[in-house]
């Protein structure tokens, strides 16, 4: 049997909300149109019937007798239409929690994630900052980005890259101190960034002079920034307060866009690398997954090693 024409969708939606809520001006707000588009709906629908469903006074609306008949089936039909619709949605995937160092999340993190934000909008991302290594439990973090030499047993991890130390100056002052070639350091204020040094055997600014061919005491002088300021030291760096021994995985970003320039090598090989963990099994988890795949495609391009002059050490 076929259907008969039933009054437009809008006109019947319209109506509805009204009628549940006692209010054009309600239901105006629910729908996000103006009280007059929900006079002109309700209007339409009664002209279509042939039955009044409101009795209007100066500052009220009351629902009439077929208005009281009609309102209890529409709602119950439009709560059907809104279940099964959300039945087939895909559903929201849950804020997913993050934390690493914040070097990590300044230097490296923040300045890519408007990229996975773009690809999956449905997807909240809350970022923490720590300066201890941290623990998955209920209460912790879904992901972690590590810079250890092994990510943890028990623990899903993959390798985003191997960092590298390489010195690095803002353009002005190697312009302004004629830095060419690793004898001009003995003009150039040095900054040292001790995070690496919680390895054992890291290298260092003295380490470096030594693969240069160098007298390691000139390596003493200098700003140094401690194990939890390493972004602060290559911020210095920027800013021309002098010539950093900088992490790569950290300083790509201002290499690329002509903050930081490496005027010479050697460039020294750390054997530490930056790994994304989480919970065993938790990697199968769409949101984790989500995220696990957009960094490890960020980190891929770390492997194109351009920006890095001279040999490695």
């Amino acid at each position: 049997m076929p259907f008969r024409r039933l009054p437009a969708l809008g006109s019947l939606r319209a109506f509805e909300a009204a009628a549940r809520l006692s209010s054009f001006k309600a239901a105006a707000g629910e729908l996000s149109v103006t009280p007059g588009a929900i006079s002109q709906q309700v209007r339409a629908l009664e002209d279509d019937l042939g039955v009044k469903l409101f009795a209007r006074a100066v500052r009220s609306v009351s629902l009439t007798a077929q208005g009281r008949q009609l309102q209890p089936a529409l709602t119950t039909a439009f709560l059907t239409i809104r279940e099964a619709v959300d039945q087939v949605r895909p559903q929201s995937l849950e804020p997913l929690r993050v934390d690493s160092s914040g070097p990590i999340i300044r230097k490296w993190l923040l300045p890519r994630l408007h990229r996975f934000s773009v690809r999956n909008p449905d997807l909240g991302v809350t970022i923490q900052s720590l300066s201890h290594l941290t623990t998955f439990s209920k209460d912790g973090p879904d992901i972690t980005i590590r810079f250890t030499r092994t990510p943890g047993a028990g623990l899903f991890a993959r390798k985003l890259c191997e960092e590298y130390l390489l010195p690095l100056a803002s353009p002005g002052l190697i312009e302004r101190l004629d830095l060419r070639t690793p004898d001009d350091l003995v003009r150039a204020p040095l900054l040292h960034d001790t995070s690496p040094e919680i390895f054992k055997d890291a290298p260092d600014w003295s380490t470096w002079f030594k693969h240069a061919g160098l007298d390691p005491a000139g390596a003493r002088r200098g700003t140094r920034f401690d194990r939890h300021a390493g972004d602060h030291a290559i911020e210095a760096a920027i800013n021309g307060a002098g010539v950093v021994l900088g992490r790569h995985f950290l300083a790509r970003s201002d290499m690329l866009d002509g903050r930081l320039i490496s005027p010479f090598g050697p460039i020294l090989q750390m054997h530490v690398s930056y790994f994304v963990v989480c919970q065993a099994g938790d990697e199968t988890r769409p949101n984790v997954a989500a995220f696990m795949s957009w960094i490890l495609e960020e980190a891929a391009v770390m492997s194109d090693r351009s920006l890095l002059k001279g040999s490695v050490a």
